[in-house]
């Protein structure tokens, strides 16, 4: 798949996005994926990590095998609540446990690392 990479740069002192990735997303989101369709000329523009993973597997998720996601519906169940493989529903508490609640840990576990809790002066 050919690809453009564009990196942006935030500001250094105020941490907000620069105006160029405010064009492509107007919060200033960052990662994003912009996709131009086939025969189309807007592009859609995808923001949050799962998200993004998700979309990309989905459409592109190819390999020698076969596809890289797990089969999401059991024989006969397609379509229907509680129809989907166990495999499928592994994937996606996966997915999003890593977005909810472990980056939840992993930001309080930066923020304290970055702090001085035991720094004091005499």
């Amino acid at each position: 798949m050919d690809y453009n990479l564009e990196i942006f740069h935030r500001d250094k002192k105020t941490k907000l996005a620069p105006p160029e990735l405010k064009k492509v997303h107007p919060l200033g989101k960052s990662p994003v994926i912009s996709i131009t369709p086939p025969g189309s000329t807007e592009p859609v523009i995808v923001a949050e990590s799962a998200l993004i993973i998700e979309y990309l597997l989905e459409h592109f998720g190819m390999n020698n095998t076969g596809r890289l996601l797990p089969k999401k519906w059991r024989e006969g169940q397609e379509g229907k609540v509680c129809g989907e493989t166990e495999e499928w529903m592994r994937f996606k508490y996966f997915m999003h446990y890593a977005e909810g609640s472990l980056m939840t840990l992993m930001l309080v576990s930066l923020v304290a690392g970055s702090m001085s809790f035991f720094s004091f002066r005499k």
